[in-house]
């Protein structure tokens, strides 16, 4: 899993930053570069991208970004400034991982209400259902020395699907523990015991040491929340299974029940 560019979602409604602050850090000690990304539109003359009213608007808003990502180009970070007019921002963002070839999607998290999540499809849990790549949603920017990290898998269910999730969970623990820039632990929920993991098998597929290694009885969504708080984990990394379809319509997925219940920075891995 190659961490060489990061898409980075600007917030035209705010002046602090804290994706594009978080993104920079980590591009910083992995040597990564920056497309800082924003989708604008309004009210204004001229219906069609292509007016001098919206190319006035494109042009004023680059300015913004381009003044966003001057200090961290001061710092030696490569970074892209991109600005499109869309109403559908949460797409147009989507569509731009994808033509950039982005290998992670950062975006500053916001606490919303459980109604406000339910009565309408947030920013958040658009891009967690619908992008292609990884989405982290960043809450607080500031990176301890020795980050802890805390990886949710799922090793009792043996589908194609999961286990490729599992993998790629467990793909981007080991790059960290290799290049040795977080404290990474594993969680495995499971709902009763029949179906009790093997921690030997945890311990194989993870790579870890067996204090890293934590097996709870409870739904996924509750034990991972008491684990991160418990660990005190800066990240959670979380499978999107239910990214579509009548699944996510009924039951969501664990990324969306959790992201509310955590001050941490949340990575959903499609």
């Amino acid at each position: 899993m190659d961490l060489k560019k990061f898409l980075v979602v600007h917030d035209p409604t705010r002046e602090e930053q804290p994706a594009l602050d978080r993104a920079a850090l980590v591009a910083e000690k992995l040597g990564a570069g920056l497309h800082l990304f924003g989708c604008i539109h309004g009210d204004v003359s001229g219906a069609n991208k292509q007016s001098d009213a919206v190319k006035a608007k494109l042009s004023e808003h680059k300015q913004v970004l381009d003044a966003c990502a001057a200090p961290y180009i001061e710092k030696g970070i490569p970074i892209v400034t991109d600005v499109e007019w869309d109403k559908d921002w949460y797409h147009a963002a989507i569509r731009a991982t994808t033509r950039n070839h982005a290998d992670i999607v950062y975006k500053s998290s916001y606490r919303h209400r459980t109604s406000q999540r339910i009565l309408k499809s947030t920013s958040d849990w658009t891009l967690i259902r619908e992008c292609p790549m990884p989405v982290m949603l960043v809450k607080e920017v500031e990176r301890p020395e020795v980050p802890v990290i805390l990886a949710a898998i799922d090793i009792s269910v043996r589908t194609q699907p999961y286990e490729k999730l599992n993998e790629h969970i467990l793909e981007l623990s080991r790059k960290l523990v290799e290049t040795k820039l977080a404290d990474v632990h594993v969680v495995n929920a499971f709902p009763d015991f029949r179906v009790t993991p093997d921690p030997r098998r945890l311990i194989e597929v993870s790579g870890l040491d067996k204090s890293k290694i934590h097996i709870k009885l409870g739904p996924p969504d509750r034990v991972i929340v008491e684990e991160a708080k418990r660990l005190g984990a800066n990240l959670v990394v979380v499978g999107n299974s239910h990214r579509s379809g009548l699944a996510a319509m009924m039951h969501g997925n664990t990324a969306e029940k959790i992201l509310d219940k955590l001050d941490c920075n949340v990575l959903a891995m499609p």
